[in-house]
C-alpha cells in the first residue's frame, strides 16, 4: 500500500534471505520441536509400510497435522472416528479414508495396525475392552500413538498387549533436548 517505503522492503527481503540462509546453513531445522513433528519421525522410524490400517480417533487440529503427514508420505488407509460425524466426514474425505461416529469404534472389525487418538475426553476413550474387541483375535504387536493430555488410552492396555507406545510425555523429553540443541546452535 505504499505505507512502509523502499527501505522496510529491503530490510524484510533481507530477513527472509538471512532466516533461509540460517536454516540451510545450521542444524536448527534437524531437531524438530513440535509434538506433531516429532511423533511422525517416532512413527516412521517404525518403518510402517505404506499400506499400513490406521484408526485416527478424534478429528481436531492435531490429528488434522499428523494425518496430513501420513498422507504426504503415501499412508492412504485411514478410518476416523470422531464424537462429531460431520468433522470425522471431513478429515476423512481429505484422506480418502471411511469416517465413523465415534461411538462405532466398539463395534469396528476391520483391523488396524496404528491408532492414533487425540481427543478432549476427561477419561480413556480407548479402553481395555473396545481394543479388545477392536483386535478382533489379532495378536501382532500394534501401534498406539497417544497424543492427548489426559492420555485416551487406559494403562491397561500398554500393559496386558503387545503395544509400541508413543505419548505426548515422551515426545516433550525429545522437544526438551532438541529445543537446547537449537539454543546451542545460536553460537
Amino acid at each position: 500500500a505504499g505505507f512502509t517505503g523502499d527501505y522496510m522492503r529491503t530490510v524484510m527481503d533481507r530477513v527472509v534471505k538471512t532466516a533461509k540462509e540460517v536454516y540451510t546453513h545450521t542444524n536448527i531445522s534437524k531437531n524438530p520441536v513440535s509434538a506433531v513433528s516429532l511423533a511422525y519421525r517416532k512413527l516412521r522410524d517404525l518403518n510402517m509400510c505404506g499400506n499400513s490400517r490406521l484408526l485416527i480417533i478424534g478429528a481436531g487440529e492435531t490429528n488434522n497435522l499428523i494425518a496430513q503427514y501420513l498422507k504426504k508420505h503415501t499412508y492412504a488407509n485411514f478410518s476416523v472416528f470422531n464424537r462429531t460425524l460431520e468433522k470425522a466426514e471431513s478429515l476423512a474425505a481429505e484422506l480418502n479414508g471411511k469416517a465413523y461416529p465415534l461411538e462405532a469404534l466398539q463395534h469396528y472389525n476391520e483391523g488396524f495396525d496404528v491408532i492414533i487418538t487425540c481427543t478432549g475426553a476427561t477419561e480413556p476413550v480407548l479402553t481395555e475392552e473396545i481394543y479388545k474387541k477392536l483386535l478382533h483375535g489379532d495378536t501382532s504387536k500394534k501401534v498406539i500413538l497417544d497424543l492427548a493430555i489426559p492420555n485416551d488410552t487406559a494403562p491397561e492396555i500398554i500393559k496386558n498387549y503387545p503395544v509400541h507406545y508413543i505419548e505426548v510425555e515422551s515426545l516433550k523429553e525429545i522437544a526438551r533436548k532438541n529445543i537446547q540443541e537449537r539454543y546451542d546452535e545460536l553460537v
